[in-house]
This record gives C-alpha cells, sequence and structure tokens, in this order.
C-alpha cells in the first residue's frame, strides 16, 4: 500500500461552517456554538482510497480580512483548496471569484480545489441553486460538492473526491512523489487543470 501526506487547506468567507466542517470529518461532531476561527486552525485524519494509504494534514483559515495576511501563507505547498460558501447567505456566494483569484495567486496551478456549498440541511432556507453553484464551479474547472457539516451529508465524499483527484494527478504525471514511508507531494510544474465533475449533493 502507497502512503501520502497531503495538504489541505479550508478557505472562503467568514461565518459559513468551515469549522463545523473539519470538526464533522475529523472527529464527527457537530456544535452549535462554534467558536470564531482566529488566524488558522489544524487537525489531520487518515483515509484509504483504493491501494492507498492518504494522511490529510487539514488547516482551517480564519475567512475575516483582518487575518487574511496569515492565512495566505497557508496557501503554499497546498495540495487541496476546500472554497466554502453558504447557500443560505447570497453575499458568501457573491464573493467566491476573489477567493478563487487568491487561490490561484498563492498556490500551485496543479493544486486540486473543490467548491463547497454548505449547510444543505436547510434547504428551506436556500438562497443559491445548486445550478448556479455548479456553473461556478464549471466556468473555473474545480470540483463541486454540497455538504451539511450539521448531519454529515457529503462531507466524507469530499475529502475522499479530492483524495482520489490528487492521486489522479499523481498516477498522471503532473504531481512528482518524493521521499517514501510517508511520502510526500511535490506539485509539478506543468499545469493540467481539475476537470469539472458532476453535481454531488446530500444523499
Amino acid at each position: 500500500m502507497e502512503e501520502y501526506h497531503l495538504k489541505c487547506i479550508v478557505t472562503g468567507p467568514p461565518f459559513v461552517g468551515k469549522s463545523s466542517l473539519l470538526l464533522q470529518f475529523c472527529e464527527r461532531e457537530f456544535s452549535v456554538e462554534m467558536d470564531t476561527t482566529i488566524g488558522v486552525e489544524f487537525q489531520t485524519r487518515s483515509l484509504n482510497i483504493g491501494e492507498n494509504k492518504i494522511k490529510l494534514e487539514i488547516w482551517d483559515t480564519a475567512g475575516q480580512e483582518s487575518f487574511r495576511s496569515i492565512t495566505n501563507n497557508y496557501y503554499r505547498g497546498a495540495h487541496i483548496a476546500l472554497l466554502c460558501y453558504d447557500i443560505t447567505k447570497r453575499q458568501s456566494f457573491q464573493h467566491l471569484s476573489g477567493w478563487m483569484e487568491e487561490i490561484h495567486q498563492m498556490s500551485s496551478p496543479n493544486i486540486v480545489v473543490a467548491l463547497i456549498g454548505n449547510k444543505c440541511d436547510v434547504a428551506d432556507k436556500r438562497v443559491v441553486t445548486m445550478d448556479e453553484g455548479q456553473k461556478f464551479a464549471n466556468e473555473h474547472n474545480i470540483i463541486f460538492f454540497e455538504t451539511s457539516a450539521k448531519d454529515y451529508s457529503s462531507v466524507e465524499r469530499v475529502f475522499e473526491g479530492v483524495a482520489k483527484r490528487v492521486i489522479d494527478l499523481i498516477k498522471s504525471g503532473a504531481l512528482t512523489v518524493v521521499n517514501k514511508k510517508p511520502q510526500s507531494i511535490q506539485l509539478g510544474q506543468e499545469q493540467k487543470p481539475n476537470q469539472p465533475t458532476k453535481k454531488e449533493c446530500c444523499k
């Protein structure tokens, strides 16, 4: 079994459920009174993807403008970026283009990016449609999921999906494997854009 150590950054506007998403994935817990992230927070979790063992090093970044100079440093060396918004807050969706620009400026061209529309458990309060989310993802050639950090809908699928995408890039030669057990990944120079996928939603 091959072992890989991947760095994932969770980013996006404030108060969209980034920390709750990470808490559910790493600890299978949910709290309605999550503290606001100050700067960055860090967690790890391992996954098995086919014949590969993946250790994810996940950095949860604060969305407030006052922390941007700090959190921007954490894009360096990241293999995965999860760009989150709240499907019940139109403003969080409207600002995504600026966040995408930041990802492109601060990270490798081969970083795997997934757009995450969070809080799909409160569909009656939805103001951003799935079609809008998918359209944005298609325009930027990134993966798209809708999730619920509250009831765990599609949370596992997000991290499995992006980890598998990195493995696919390694197999295709877009990313270079360095070192041994655990293996780390060096971002390649050749730009091979992420392929858009079909909609992923709550199951």
